[in-house]
């Protein structure tokens, strides 16, 4: 499925409201990472609780010091309409023989 040499790593920031479970955001944040590895740019997502719309504009954001590729979920949740924002930040390229300086 999603192939790559030496180790890969790095961090995925959330900001959304509280409509969902933490497991149902873990859920997204994991199809965030994994859209950002094969290089999707939308993808249609569906939980429990919650089913709609994850996407990228391929946009760079920092959070202090740390940045990422940006991606978006607009979502319809048994509780209403909802939004989330993932920062998905790899400190290395795949390469697996430096070590990051980030």
């Amino acid at each position: 499925m999603l192939e790559h040499k030496g180790i890969r790593w790095g961090y995925v920031f959330l900001k959304a409201s509280s409509y969902l479970e933490q497991e149902e955001f873990q859920e997204l944040m994991v199809q965030a990472v994994e859209m950002y590895l094969a290089g999707e740019e939308q993808r249609n997502v569906k939980g429990s609780e919650y089913e709609g719309r994850l996407y990228t504009e391929q946009r760079y954001e920092l959070i202090g010091t740390i940045g990422g590729q940006r991606f978006d979920a607009d979502l319809e949740t048994t509780r209403g309409r909802d939004n989330a924002s993932f920062l998905v930040n790899e400190q290395n390229r795949g390469t697996g023989t430096a070590i990051s300086m980030n």
